[in-house]
Protein backbone atom coordinates (compact mmCIF):
# COMPACT_ATOMS: atom_id res chain seq x y z
CA UNK A 1 0.00 0.00 0.00
CA UNK A 2 2.87 2.45 0.93
CA UNK A 3 4.30 2.04 -2.18
CA UNK A 4 1.24 3.11 -4.75
CA UNK A 5 1.72 6.86 -4.51
CA UNK A 6 5.39 6.17 -6.11
CA UNK A 7 3.72 3.70 -8.32
CA UNK A 8 1.69 6.56 -9.74
CA UNK A 9 4.62 8.93 -9.62
CA UNK A 10 6.33 6.67 -11.29
CA UNK A 11 3.83 6.12 -14.26
CA UNK A 12 3.35 9.80 -14.78
CA UNK A 13 7.03 10.06 -15.43
CA UNK A 14 7.25 6.96 -17.89
CA UNK A 15 9.53 5.62 -15.62
CA UNK A 16 10.15 1.89 -16.69
CA UNK A 17 8.94 -0.42 -13.88
CA UNK A 18 6.95 -3.45 -12.93
CA UNK A 19 4.85 -4.93 -9.90
CA UNK A 20 5.72 -8.27 -8.87
CA UNK A 21 3.13 -9.55 -6.40
CA UNK A 22 4.35 -12.58 -4.09
CA UNK A 23 0.35 -12.94 -3.08
CA UNK A 24 0.71 -13.00 0.57
CA UNK A 25 -2.56 -10.91 0.82
CA UNK A 26 -3.56 -11.09 -2.49
CA UNK A 27 -7.35 -9.87 -1.49
CA UNK A 28 -5.83 -6.54 -0.15
CA UNK A 29 -4.02 -6.00 -3.77
CA UNK A 30 -6.90 -6.21 -5.85
CA UNK A 31 -8.63 -3.45 -3.65
CA UNK A 32 -5.42 -1.60 -3.68
CA UNK A 33 -5.06 -1.41 -7.66
CA UNK A 34 -8.54 -0.16 -7.69
CA UNK A 35 -8.62 2.28 -4.53
CA UNK A 36 -5.13 4.02 -5.94
CA UNK A 37 -5.84 3.34 -9.73
CA UNK A 38 -2.74 1.92 -10.53
CA UNK A 39 -2.00 0.78 -14.10
CA UNK A 40 1.46 -0.76 -13.34
CA UNK A 41 2.66 -3.44 -15.28
CA UNK A 42 1.60 -6.40 -12.60
CA UNK A 43 2.67 -10.14 -12.12
CA UNK A 44 0.17 -11.59 -10.33
CA UNK A 45 0.83 -14.34 -8.00
CA UNK A 46 0.16 -18.33 -9.20
CA UNK A 47 -2.05 -18.74 -6.04
CA UNK A 48 -5.20 -16.28 -4.69
CA UNK A 49 -5.25 -17.71 -1.58
CA UNK A 50 -4.84 -15.69 1.61
CA UNK A 51 -1.87 -17.14 3.68
CA UNK A 52 -3.21 -16.57 7.61
CA UNK A 53 -1.67 -19.20 9.43
CA UNK A 54 2.05 -19.96 9.81
CA UNK A 55 1.94 -23.32 8.65
CA UNK A 56 0.68 -21.74 4.89
CA UNK A 57 3.15 -19.06 4.87
CA UNK A 58 5.82 -21.83 5.41
CA UNK A 59 4.39 -23.51 2.52
CA UNK A 60 4.37 -20.56 0.51
CA UNK A 61 7.75 -19.39 1.24
CA UNK A 62 10.30 -21.71 -0.96
CA UNK A 63 8.23 -21.18 -4.21
CA UNK A 64 7.60 -17.58 -3.60
CA UNK A 65 11.65 -16.66 -3.52
CA UNK A 66 11.76 -19.12 -6.42
CA UNK A 67 9.50 -17.80 -8.66
CA UNK A 68 10.73 -14.18 -7.53
CA UNK A 69 14.51 -15.24 -8.33
CA UNK A 70 13.43 -16.32 -11.65
CA UNK A 71 11.62 -13.09 -12.69
CA UNK A 72 14.34 -10.47 -11.45
CA UNK A 73 17.42 -12.95 -13.35
CA UNK A 74 14.91 -13.17 -16.77
CA UNK A 75 14.59 -9.30 -16.43
CA UNK A 76 18.62 -8.75 -15.99
CA UNK A 77 19.42 -11.17 -18.49
CA UNK A 78 16.88 -9.26 -20.86
CA UNK A 79 17.85 -5.57 -19.23
CA UNK A 80 21.74 -6.39 -19.55
CA UNK A 81 21.65 -4.36 -16.58
CA UNK A 82 21.43 -5.09 -13.07
CA UNK A 83 17.37 -4.11 -12.12
CA UNK A 84 16.74 -2.09 -8.94
CA UNK A 85 14.66 -4.57 -7.02
CA UNK A 86 12.38 -2.39 -4.38
CA UNK A 87 11.25 -3.71 -1.13
CA UNK A 88 9.43 -1.93 1.49
CA UNK A 89 9.15 -2.02 5.06
CA UNK A 90 9.24 -5.05 7.36
CA UNK A 91 7.35 -7.62 6.19
CA UNK A 92 7.68 -11.21 4.80
CA UNK A 93 7.70 -10.30 1.78
CA UNK A 94 10.11 -7.60 1.98
CA UNK A 95 13.06 -10.25 3.28
CA UNK A 96 12.47 -13.03 0.71
CA UNK A 97 11.92 -10.33 -1.76
CA UNK A 98 15.68 -9.13 -0.92
CA UNK A 99 17.02 -12.09 -0.53
CA UNK A 100 15.25 -13.17 -3.77
CA UNK A 101 16.78 -9.96 -5.84
CA UNK A 102 20.18 -9.98 -4.72
CA UNK A 103 20.28 -14.45 -6.28
CA UNK A 104 18.84 -13.02 -9.08
CA UNK A 105 21.66 -10.50 -9.67
CA UNK A 106 19.51 -7.24 -9.00
CA UNK A 107 20.45 -4.31 -6.27
CA UNK A 108 18.34 -4.05 -3.24
CA UNK A 109 16.41 -0.41 -2.55
CA UNK A 110 14.60 -1.00 1.09
CA UNK A 111 11.71 1.75 1.75
CA UNK A 112 11.00 2.80 4.78
CA UNK A 113 14.51 1.86 5.91
CA UNK A 114 16.49 2.13 8.87
CA UNK A 115 13.82 1.98 11.46
CA UNK A 116 14.22 0.25 14.62
CA UNK A 117 12.65 -0.81 17.83
CA UNK A 118 16.11 -1.15 19.72
CA UNK A 119 15.87 -4.59 20.46
CA UNK A 120 15.80 -7.47 17.87
CA UNK A 121 12.86 -9.72 19.30
CA UNK A 122 10.26 -7.34 19.48
CA UNK A 123 8.44 -6.82 17.31
CA UNK A 124 9.03 -10.45 16.41
CA UNK A 125 9.53 -11.20 14.01
CA UNK A 126 9.55 -7.68 11.99
CA UNK A 127 12.96 -6.30 13.79
CA UNK A 128 14.65 -9.18 12.75
CA UNK A 129 13.35 -9.16 9.10
CA UNK A 130 14.21 -5.18 9.04
CA UNK A 131 17.18 -5.89 10.03
CA UNK A 132 18.06 -8.68 7.76
CA UNK A 133 17.01 -6.48 4.99
CA UNK A 134 19.60 -3.56 5.94
CA UNK A 135 22.67 -5.99 5.29
CA UNK A 136 21.69 -6.56 1.96
CA UNK A 137 20.62 -3.36 0.47
CA UNK A 138 22.20 -1.07 -1.03
CA UNK A 139 19.97 1.88 -1.46
CA UNK A 140 17.75 2.94 1.74
CA UNK A 141 15.17 5.55 1.63
CA UNK A 142 14.51 6.34 5.14
CA UNK A 143 11.51 8.45 6.73
CA UNK A 144 13.55 10.22 9.22
CA UNK A 145 16.78 11.08 10.64
CA UNK A 146 17.11 8.75 12.95
CA UNK A 147 16.43 6.04 10.70
CA UNK A 148 18.96 7.51 7.80
CA UNK A 149 22.23 7.56 10.69
CA UNK A 150 21.08 4.35 11.82
CA UNK A 151 21.47 2.98 7.53
CA UNK A 152 24.69 5.55 7.39
CA UNK A 153 27.14 2.95 9.21
CA UNK A 154 26.61 0.40 6.38
CA UNK A 155 29.61 1.63 4.24
CA UNK A 156 28.03 -0.19 0.93
CA UNK A 157 24.35 1.57 1.28
CA UNK A 158 23.73 4.73 -0.65
CA UNK A 159 21.54 6.63 2.00
CA UNK A 160 18.22 8.83 1.42
CA UNK A 161 16.06 10.93 4.31
CA UNK A 162 12.79 11.29 2.19
CA UNK A 163 11.97 13.11 5.98
CA UNK A 164 8.31 10.82 6.11
CA UNK A 165 6.97 7.98 5.00
CA UNK A 166 5.24 7.88 1.52
CA UNK A 167 2.25 6.55 3.41
CA UNK A 168 2.10 10.32 4.43
CA UNK A 169 1.17 10.75 0.50
CA UNK A 170 -1.58 7.55 0.62
CA UNK A 171 -3.34 9.21 3.39
CA UNK A 172 -3.45 12.58 1.44
CA UNK A 173 -4.30 10.45 -1.74
CA UNK A 174 -7.19 8.67 0.11
CA UNK A 175 -8.70 11.37 1.82
CA UNK A 176 -8.62 13.68 -1.33
CA UNK A 177 -12.49 14.03 -1.82
CA UNK A 178 -13.34 13.49 1.67
CA UNK A 179 -13.31 15.07 4.98
CA UNK A 180 -13.52 13.06 8.49
CA UNK A 181 -14.70 15.52 9.72
CA UNK A 182 -17.44 15.52 7.71
CA UNK A 183 -18.67 11.84 8.76
CA UNK A 184 -20.57 11.18 12.08
CA UNK A 185 -18.42 9.73 14.72
CA UNK A 186 -17.35 6.02 14.94
CA UNK A 187 -16.70 5.14 18.76
CA UNK A 188 -13.83 2.62 18.74
CA UNK A 189 -12.09 0.83 15.95
CA UNK A 190 -9.80 -2.15 17.06
CA UNK A 191 -7.26 -3.55 14.51
CA UNK A 192 -5.27 -6.10 16.18
CA UNK A 193 -3.25 -8.47 13.53
CA UNK A 194 0.16 -8.66 15.20
CA UNK A 195 1.93 -12.13 15.71
CA UNK A 196 2.86 -10.97 19.50
CA UNK A 197 -0.93 -10.75 20.09
CA UNK A 198 -2.94 -13.07 18.66
CA UNK A 199 -0.63 -15.91 18.86
CA UNK A 200 -0.35 -15.91 22.89
CA UNK A 201 -4.13 -16.83 24.32
CA UNK A 202 -3.72 -14.69 27.44
CA UNK A 203 -2.72 -11.22 25.88
CA UNK A 204 -5.60 -11.64 23.00
CA UNK A 205 -8.02 -12.53 26.16
CA UNK A 206 -7.30 -9.74 27.63
CA UNK A 207 -7.91 -7.55 24.66
CA UNK A 208 -11.83 -9.39 24.07
CA UNK A 209 -11.99 -8.43 27.70
CA UNK A 210 -11.14 -4.76 26.99
CA UNK A 211 -13.57 -4.75 24.27
CA UNK A 212 -16.22 -6.24 25.72
CA UNK A 213 -15.86 -2.94 28.51
CA UNK A 214 -15.57 -0.92 26.18
CA UNK A 215 -18.43 -2.13 24.58
CA UNK A 216 -20.84 -0.75 27.32
CA UNK A 217 -19.64 3.01 26.53
CA UNK A 218 -21.08 2.72 22.29
CA UNK A 219 -20.22 1.04 19.35
CA UNK A 220 -17.03 -0.86 18.80
CA UNK A 221 -16.15 -1.63 15.29
CA UNK A 222 -13.43 -4.56 15.40
CA UNK A 223 -11.43 -5.36 12.24
CA UNK A 224 -11.08 -9.03 11.33
CA UNK A 225 -8.15 -9.63 9.52
CA UNK A 226 -7.95 -13.25 8.63
CA UNK A 227 -4.92 -14.48 11.76
CA UNK A 228 -6.98 -12.88 14.08
CA UNK A 229 -10.48 -14.27 13.25
CA UNK A 230 -8.47 -17.99 12.88
CA UNK A 231 -7.21 -17.19 16.86
CA UNK A 232 -10.27 -15.83 17.67
CA UNK A 233 -11.79 -19.11 16.85
CA UNK A 234 -9.42 -21.18 18.20
CA UNK A 235 -9.46 -19.61 21.87
CA UNK A 236 -13.18 -19.41 21.69
CA UNK A 237 -13.26 -15.78 21.54
CA UNK A 238 -15.08 -15.19 18.50
CA UNK A 239 -18.43 -15.75 19.49
CA UNK A 240 -18.10 -13.86 22.93
CA UNK A 241 -17.71 -10.77 20.92
CA UNK A 242 -20.35 -12.40 18.06
CA UNK A 243 -22.61 -11.86 21.47
CA UNK A 244 -21.56 -8.33 22.97
CA UNK A 245 -23.97 -5.58 22.34
CA UNK A 246 -22.39 -2.66 20.27
CA UNK A 247 -19.20 -4.78 19.02
CA UNK A 248 -19.83 -4.59 15.02
CA UNK A 249 -17.18 -7.20 13.38
CA UNK A 250 -16.29 -5.80 9.97
CA UNK A 251 -14.00 -7.86 7.48
CA UNK A 252 -10.88 -5.84 6.39
CA UNK A 253 -11.78 -3.38 4.14
CA UNK A 254 -10.34 -1.69 1.16
CA UNK A 255 -7.92 1.47 2.27
CA UNK A 256 -9.86 4.14 1.92
CA UNK A 257 -12.85 3.19 3.42
CA UNK A 258 -10.49 1.74 6.61
CA UNK A 259 -8.65 5.06 6.76
CA UNK A 260 -12.02 6.91 6.65
CA UNK A 261 -13.62 5.02 9.85
CA UNK A 262 -10.19 5.57 11.72
CA UNK A 263 -10.27 9.10 11.02
CA UNK A 264 -13.84 9.31 12.38
CA UNK A 265 -13.32 7.28 15.44
CA UNK A 266 -13.11 8.41 19.26
CA UNK A 267 -9.73 6.56 19.96
CA UNK A 268 -8.69 3.35 17.65
CA UNK A 269 -6.97 0.39 19.66
CA UNK A 270 -4.26 -1.29 17.31
CA UNK A 271 -1.04 -3.10 17.27
CA UNK A 272 0.02 -1.86 13.45
CA UNK A 273 3.15 0.32 12.80
CA UNK A 274 1.03 1.56 9.43
CA UNK A 275 -2.00 2.49 11.48
CA UNK A 276 0.61 4.17 13.97
CA UNK A 277 1.60 6.51 11.26
CA UNK A 278 -1.43 7.32 9.77
CA UNK A 279 -3.09 7.84 12.85
CA UNK A 280 -0.47 10.45 14.14
CA UNK A 281 -1.61 12.16 10.52
CA UNK A 282 -5.00 12.35 11.68
CA UNK A 283 -4.22 12.98 15.04
CA UNK A 284 -6.81 10.81 16.14
CA UNK A 285 -6.26 8.80 20.18
CA UNK A 286 -4.51 5.93 19.39
CA UNK A 287 -3.84 2.65 21.96
CA UNK A 288 -1.12 0.85 20.79
CA UNK A 289 -0.94 -2.64 22.13
CA UNK A 290 2.69 -3.08 22.08
CA UNK A 291 6.02 -2.92 24.38
CA UNK A 292 7.66 -0.59 22.17
CA UNK A 293 7.71 0.76 18.42
CA UNK A 294 10.12 1.40 15.86
CA UNK A 295 8.52 4.46 15.01
CA UNK A 296 8.21 7.78 16.90
CA UNK A 297 5.74 8.90 15.10
CA UNK A 298 2.89 10.19 16.94
CA UNK A 299 4.36 9.28 20.40
CA UNK A 300 4.32 11.19 23.09
CA UNK A 301 1.07 13.22 21.35
CA UNK A 302 -2.07 11.63 20.43
CA UNK A 303 -0.34 7.71 20.53
CA UNK A 304 0.23 6.12 23.31
CA UNK A 305 1.43 2.44 24.84
CA UNK A 306 -1.43 0.83 26.38
CA UNK A 307 0.84 -0.51 29.25
CA UNK A 308 0.84 3.96 29.56
CA UNK A 309 -2.78 4.15 30.81
CA UNK A 310 -2.24 2.86 34.63
CA UNK A 311 -6.51 2.48 35.00
CA UNK A 312 -8.96 0.41 32.38
CA UNK A 313 -9.82 1.87 28.69
CA UNK A 314 -13.37 2.06 29.84
CA UNK A 315 -12.03 4.34 32.92
CA UNK A 316 -10.07 6.39 30.95
CA UNK A 317 -12.62 7.23 28.14
CA UNK A 318 -15.22 8.20 30.70
CA UNK A 319 -12.77 10.49 32.35
CA UNK A 320 -11.42 12.03 29.35
CA UNK A 321 -7.90 11.00 29.44
CA UNK A 322 -8.27 9.70 26.44
CA UNK A 323 -9.65 12.16 24.23
CA UNK A 324 -7.41 14.73 25.74
CA UNK A 325 -5.01 13.12 23.57
CA UNK A 326 -6.75 14.43 20.32
CA UNK A 327 -4.34 16.53 17.83
CA UNK A 328 -4.60 18.49 14.89
CA UNK A 329 -4.05 16.98 11.21
CA UNK A 330 -1.08 17.38 9.93
CA UNK A 331 -2.20 15.74 6.53
CA UNK A 332 -1.35 19.03 4.78
CA UNK A 333 2.28 19.34 5.61
CA UNK A 334 4.52 20.35 2.18
CA UNK A 335 6.83 16.71 2.51
CA UNK A 336 6.34 14.73 -0.70
CA UNK A 337 8.12 11.64 -0.12
CA UNK A 338 7.09 9.64 -2.86
CA UNK A 339 8.13 12.14 -5.19
CA UNK A 340 12.04 11.98 -3.38
CA UNK A 341 11.76 8.27 -3.80
CA UNK A 342 10.70 8.82 -7.15
CA UNK A 343 13.58 11.05 -8.04
CA UNK A 344 16.36 9.11 -6.29
CA UNK A 345 15.02 5.84 -8.24
CA UNK A 346 15.31 7.68 -11.41
CA UNK A 347 19.11 8.68 -11.13
CA UNK A 348 20.16 5.24 -9.55
CA UNK A 349 18.51 3.34 -12.53
CA UNK A 350 20.65 5.42 -14.60
CA UNK A 351 24.04 5.80 -12.80
CA UNK A 352 26.58 3.76 -13.39
CA UNK A 353 27.63 0.48 -10.86
CA UNK A 354 31.34 -0.48 -11.98
CA UNK A 355 30.25 -2.33 -15.84
CA UNK A 356 26.70 -2.61 -15.47
CA UNK A 357 24.06 0.24 -15.03
CA UNK A 358 21.18 -0.66 -12.54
Amino acid sequence: MKISPVLRIATERGLDHSVWFTGQHHESIDDLIVDFGLSSSVVQPQSAKERSSIGKLLLWMPSTVYRCFRYVRSTRAESKTRPLVVVHGDTLSTWLGAVAGTCGGGEIVHLESGLSSGKWSDPFPEELLRRLTFRISSYALCPNNEAAERMAAYPKCVVINTRENTLLDCVRYALRNDSPENESKAQIVVSIHRFQNIYRKARLERIVREVVQLAELGWVFFILHPPTELRLKKYGLLNELRNTENVKLLPRMPYTEFLALMGNARVVLSDGGSNQEELSYLGVPTILYRDRSERPDGLGGNIVFRHEIATSLADALRNGEIDSLRRESRICRDIQPSKLTVDALATWSTSPAGDTAH
